[in-house]
Formats: structure tokens, C-alpha cells, sequence
């Protein structure tokens, strides 16, 4: 939180007012600003920050998709954790099923960044992001509820400070700047659809508490069923 807001959300506004600024995309935007200059190639580099962060993303998207298909199915009714391990080796091993999840998540990834960023990404997100919050909170009670659960949230909650070191604050800068989608270009985009009368200091701390409370709610969904199921 230190982080996020001391540096993150003036990062933020910055991108952002470049982008209302300039009414173009992250090199356009530098184009206009600052003519003959070299600036960019800054731009540049967030565009293929951007492509670097989705040659993952896919990956990580299509065990999501395969995840969704096998819990509608059942296939982890029953299973211990070392078979839930070895269940998941398999399908990444698989030649077959991760490229299917990969090519259904990018066709449709396509079809909403096709559609431009109001009748597309806006439009999708309206749908999308509530219902993030819906699963969430679901999970989270199921987690809450089930047994040795308090010891997932004592882990979450209950810092160890001796461990904090350099590198975790790296990591820490490094998480929030890739949570809040910071110097890859996408902010100078959105930026450029703001309009004029808009608060971008009330924009970017709105939009880092939400960051915020959702990485909360993903901790309290995710480490208390891993203590119950001792993973």
C-alpha cells in the first residue's frame, strides 16, 4: 500500500495525463508531445512490455479455462492434493489441450479488443469485472469455511517483519506496477478516451483501492483453502 500510493498512483496520473493530453496511443502520444525527439521510443517499450506480459498471460489463461472446464465436469471431486499435482503436470505436459485453451482465450481476447475500447473493452469489463467480484466473495466464504481455515489468515495477515529485505520491496514495486498495468502503455491509451472535466488524482487512487481490495479478496479466497487442504 505504501508502495501503490506513494509512487504508484503519481505514476499513474502522469500516464493517464499524457494520454488526455496527447488523444493518441502510448508512441503517438510521445510523438505529439515532444516532436523530433526521441520519447517514443518509450512508448515502443510499453507496447512490447504489453505483448511480453500476454505471451504469458495465454498460458495462464488457458489452465484457467481447462480449470473452469473440470470443475463443471467434476474432475476434482475426490482427489487428494498430491493427485490434483499430478493432474495439473498432465495437462501441462499435453501437446493438445493447452493449445486449445490458449487458441479459444486469444479468439476471444481478439473479438473484444476488436470491438475498440467502448463497444469492446469497456463493454466486456462492465460484465466481466462485477462478476470477478461475485466469485470472489464466493469463494471467499467457502474458503472461511472450511476446517484449519484461520490458519491461512493468520499466515496472510500476521507479517513477519524480519523477512523484509530489498528485494522484497523490488517485488513488492514490481507487483504493483504490473497489478496497476503501469508503464506498459495501456494507461496512455485510456487516458486519451478520459474527458476533459475528469479528476485523474480521485481516477488513479479510485482505481488502486479496488486493485487493492481485489488482490485482498483473491488472498482471503486462496490461502485459507490452502492450509485446510495442506497444500
Amino acid at each position: 500500500l505504501v508502495i501503490i500510493f506513494s509512487i504508484g498512483i503519481p505514476v499513474m496520473m502522469s500516464e493517464l495525463l499524457i494520454g488526455r493530453r496527447a488523444q493518441r496511443n502510448p508512441v503517438g502520444a510521445f510523438n505529439s508531445l515532444a516532436p523530433r525527439k526521441p520519447w517514443y521510443m518509450v512508448g515502443m517499450m510499453g507496447i512490447v512490455s504489453a505483448f511480453m506480459i500476454l505471451a504469458f498471460y495465454t498460458a495462464v489463461a488457458g489452465w484457467t479455462l481447462e480449470y473452469i472446464y473440470q470443475s463443471l465436469i467434476g474432475g476434482f471431486v475426490g482427489k487428494s492434493s498430491a493427485e490434483l499435482s499430478s493432474m495439473f503436470e498432465s495437462f501441462r505436459s499435453d501437446s493438445l489441450r493447452p493449445a486449445l485453451w490458449f487458441s479459444v482465450f486469444m479468439l476471444a481476447t481478439s473479438a473484444i479488443v476488436w470491438g475498440g475500447v467502448r463497444k469492446g473493452i469497456e463493454m466486456s469489463t462492465k460484465i466481466m469485472m462485477p462478476l470477478l467480484f461475485v466469485i470472489l466473495i464466493v469463494m471467499c466464504i467457502k474458503s472461511l469455511t472450511l476446517p484449519g481455515a484461520g490458519k491461512g489468515l493468520v499466515f496472510l495477515f500476521r507479517p513477519d517483519f524480519s523477512k523484509i529485505t530489498g528485494e522484497t520491496i523490488l517485488m513488492a514495486l514490481g507487483q504493483a506496477f504490473f497489478s496497476l498495468s503501469i508503464g506498459m502503455g495501456t494507461l496512455i491509451t485510456y487516458g486519451s478516451y478520459i474527458q476533459k472535466d475528469n479528476n485523474l488524482a480521485s481516477t488513479s487512487v479510485q482505481v488502486s483501492l479496488i486493485d487493492t481490495l481485489v488482490a485482498v479478496l483473491a488472498g482471503v479466497a486462496i490461502f485459507p483453502a490452502v492450509f485446510a487442504f495442506g497444500i
